[in-house]
Formats: structure tokens, sequence, C-alpha cells
């Protein structure tokens, strides 16, 4: 299946704050020798910290971008819980920019929202599970 880039929100740069570098080994080991044969190169990628337990969240967060990571094939939503806290998640399908996400044990099982497995009702397509 190939995906086009329609989905992401234009004009929207990565958080700073939730990126990390992302050391390349160009298959060399830790005393510079090559052990691997055809590694290296490419362009030089940052990583995306991505908030996987959500459940410590109680707060709702606001979806500011959906944007694309060049480390995975899943597309992420950069959330915004407060006026300085956010934090990146796995886009599910169908998730929209402006739309609200709540997290926990009573919320409403719509998209995006993050519940206990137990809590999820029978039939509802599932997205993540952690």
């Amino acid at each position: 299946m190939l995906r086009d880039f329609s989905e992401l929100t234009r004009d929207s740069v990565p958080e700073k704050s939730l990126l990390e570098i992302k050391k390349r080994t160009g298959g060399r080991n830790s005393y510079g020798r090559m052990t691997s044969r055809h590694r290296g190169g490419g362009h030089k990628k940052k990583f995306r910290i991505i908030e996987w337990n959500r459940a410590k969240r109680s707060a709702p967060g606001k979806v500011l971008a959906i944007q694309y990571d060049p480390n995975r094939s899943a597309r992420i939503a950069l959330l915004e819980y407060g006026p300085k806290d956010r934090a990146y998640i796995l886009a599910p399908e169908g998730l929209k920019v402006g739309a609200s996400v709540l997290a926990g044990k009573s919320v409403p099982a719509e998209v995006g929202n993050a519940l206990p497995l137990r809590a999820i009702p029978q039939g509802l397509p599932l997205h993540n599970i952690e």
C-alpha cells in the first residue's frame, strides 16, 4: 500500500524538546572496525520521543499537528496538554487536528483515546496495544 502525505499538517516543524540525536554506526563496531559490509550512508534522522504510557495523564490533550516520522511507518500526532507540556503519540487513522484525546479507565471509546484493554467494547477496532 502506497501512502501519500495528504493527512500531514502543512508548515508543521518537529517539537525540538521531543527530538534526540540518533547515532548511526555505519556497519562499524565500538573499535571503528567494519563488521558489516554495504552499510552506511543515507540521510541523518532525529529520533522523535513517543509517549507510550498515557495512563499517567488525566488531562485532555489537544492535537496540534499530524507529522511524518522518518523512523517508523506510522504517522505521529503532536499533543498539547498545557502551555509548555507537549508529547508525541502514534496517530490513529481518523485522528484530526484540533481533536481532544483522553486517557483513563472511564473515558469514552473514541478515536485517539487510551483505555485499558478490559474497558474497550467488543468489536471496536484496536490501534495500539501497550
